[in-house]
């Protein structure tokens, strides 16, 4: 006596075959998505809005480390830290963008970091009435932690006082 096993029929393996790749393939998506969310560096960008003149020759306690930095890229006295602006765990390609003073804003953007570099997108606009002004557009490398100083634009009309603006990534 034979026995015969019955065969499954090929609509049945079609459909199994299908449900098994669908399964298959939406694992590994899951699994390239969350790959892809844990690899996504942040950083954490501070922006400090600093008051520089020729009126005085005080220097704001928080600027002490950056002071010889400061005199030797900009020919003033003084230099008051007026605004401090920070925000952590932005995402690379992500812009922070923060309000300074005199009618100024930065906005910042972490491009990619190398070992203990990061490249940065820095733009200062000056709002006057309903106008802005992109005052500076520029592309920088900063070692982690490091200020970098731009500026040397007039704060009011009449005043010798200029704005400077120091922007750090870690």
């Amino acid at each position: 006596m034979v026995t015969r096993v019955a065969e499954p029929t090929r609509g049945a393996l079609c459909t199994g075959g299908l449900l098994a790749a669908v399964g298959l393939i939406l694992m590994t998506l899951s699994t390239d998505v969350a790959v892809a969310q844990e690899k996504k560096p942040t950083h954490d960008v501070t922006v400090w809005a600093i008051r520089a003149t020729k009126s005085n020759s005080e220097i704001s306690p928080d600027l002490r480390p950056i002071a010889e930095q400061l005199k030797k890229q900009f020919k003033y006295t003084g230099f008051k830290l007026e605004k401090k602006a920070a925000k952590p765990g932005v995402d690379e390609g992500s812009t922070f963008s923060a309000s300074l003073i005199a009618g100024f804003s930065a906005r910042i953007t972490p491009v990619e970091r190398k070992d203990n570099r990061i490249k940065l997108k820095i733009e200062v606009i000056q709002r006057k009435g309903k106008q802005q002004r992109p005052r500076m557009r520029t592309t920088v490398t900063i070692d982690r932690g490091r200020f970098q100083l731009q500026g040397g634009w007039r704060i009011e009309p009449k005043s010798e006082d200029v704005l400077i603006v120091a922007v750090s990534a870690r």
